[in-house]
């Protein structure tokens, strides 16, 4: 017969363990879901942040997903800018007050239900 080499996994003297000598099995993976049959219905499920600090990002955020699918958020840290500059950048949105209040805070407070707790 034949022997194994010196050194290759399952060969006198290998080393034994996890390793890079070692073939591991490919890690289980989800199965996949399939398609939304309505597209529109999973964006109304999809929140966005206005940490981007990008107002024509922030713009076509209200205008494709709406403001009530907006949360206020900073990023910060690492973001050194100030927390002013963020709420600002939302008051300048073409939106009246009302929206922009939802997405200074009252997305959050329905979504998480924080009306409620002390």
């Amino acid at each position: 017969g034949t022997a194994a080499a010196p050194g290759r996994p399952g060969a006198p003297g290998a080393p034994t363990g996890p390793g890079p000598h070692r073939a591991t099995a490919p890690p289980e993976t989800a199965p996949a879901l399939p398609p939304s049959p309505d597209p529109a219905a999973a964006l109304r499920r999809m929140y966005v942040d206005t940490s981007p600090f990008s107002a024509a990002h922030l713009s076509l955020n209200a205008e494709v997903l709406g403001p009530e699918r907006m949360l206020f958020g900073t990023d910060s840290p690492p973001m050194a800018a100030p927390l002013e500059d963020f709420v600002h950048m939302v008051e300048k949105l073409p939106l009246d007050k009302a929206a922009q209040q939802l997405i200074l805070g009252g997305n959050a407070q329905a979504l998480f239900d924080l009306r409620s707790r002390p």
